[in-house]
């Protein structure tokens, strides 16, 4: 196809299709930094979060809400990866910044610009959503790494309710909160969890600099015991929308099927691995079992 268009229209496509599969290119490296798969699970929030109200929402409110969500998420990931540079020089040396593909600088460039694009989109949504994307959203997602991480626990539940903000957001967003409650407190249950198991992962990392992680604070053997009691309090939390009637038969088969299986699978695996590997690998699983969640709730619309 390069040869083609260059034939055709003396344009030479090379260096963009270069930029654009090379390893090491600039474009890819910042696309990295930006976690796609977490900005698709952003994305999927907010169209269930759709196909859950009464009737479909415009897409011209659709639109804005995914902007937004897309443009906070990147942005907190890109602050992140700058306020986490020495940190991420022992856990995830493989990152965009600390590997050299980037310059540190880009990080907090980055955020900057993808937090003044949300915020600007968020201005023109409802009041609802504007106060919960500007005066909560975003203030969390700016503090979380300088102030909360280093604070046992406490940090886990604030990422797990920045998550939950995002079914709330776009329930405000589509003029009916109220119907996004369940969503969002799913949502935040799961993410303590997997959030407990990343500090778990990064404790060599984060004690080395001095952030107060509850592996950290505590050990990691006092920490694995709250991950796997966590793990079942989160099963029987799932199960809370069948047993009050909220969600019927569809949510419970795809429930036990795609999320309290692997929940299951998560807690022998944290038995027998009570290590920061065993946390890492529990935490790749629930970033996969994300979605199967995520699919229990849409399939709940099916219900009668």
């Amino acid at each position: 196809m390069i040869l083609i268009a260059n034939k055709t229209c003396g344009i030479n496509f090379a260096p963009f299709a270069t930029a654009l599969t090379s390893p090491m290119s600039p474009l890819l490296a910042a696309l990295k930094m930006l976690r796609p798969l977490n900005l698709l699970l952003g994305a999927l929030a907010v169209l269930i979060s759709a196909a859950l109200m009464p009737a479909w929402p415009a897409w011209g409110a659709i639109g804005p809400a995914m902007v937004v969500v897309a443009a906070f998420n990147a942005g907190a990931n890109a602050l992140n990866d700058w306020f986490d540079y020495a940190v991420d020089k022992v856990n995830r040396p493989h990152r965009p910044l600390v590997s050299g593909s980037l310059p540190r600088w880009a990080g907090l460039g980055l955020a900057v610009v993808l937090f003044a694009i949300g915020a600007l989109t968020a201005a023109q949504l409802p009041l609802p959503a504007r106060n919960i994307a500007l005066y909560l959203a975003l203030p969390a997602l700016v503090l979380y790494t300088p102030l909360f991480k280093g604070l046992p626990l406490l940090g886990n539940f604030m990422v797990a309710g920045i998550l939950g903000l995002t079914f709330l957001f776009a329930g405000a967003a589509f003029g009916n909160l109220a119907a996004l409650w369940i969503p969002a407190g799913l949502a935040a249950g799961f993410n303590v969890l997997r959030e407990l198991v990343k500090d778990i992962q990064d404790v060599a990392g984060d004690g080395r600099e001095g952030v107060g992680t509850f592996p950290v604070r505590f050990g990691v053997p006092a920490a694995i015991k709250v991950a796997q009691a966590e793990t079942l309090l989160l099963m029987f939390a799932c199960l809370l929308p069948y047993i009050s009637g909220a969600y019927g038969a569809t949510y419970l088969i795809t429930l036990i099927v795609g999320v309290e299986l692997p929940l299951t699978y998560c807690l022998h695996y944290l038995v027998k691995h009570p290590d920061p590997a065993g946390g890492g690998w529990v935490a790749k699983v629930l970033k996969v079992d994300i979605f199967a969640g995520l699919l229990a709730v849409y399939l709940s619309k099916f219900d009668v």
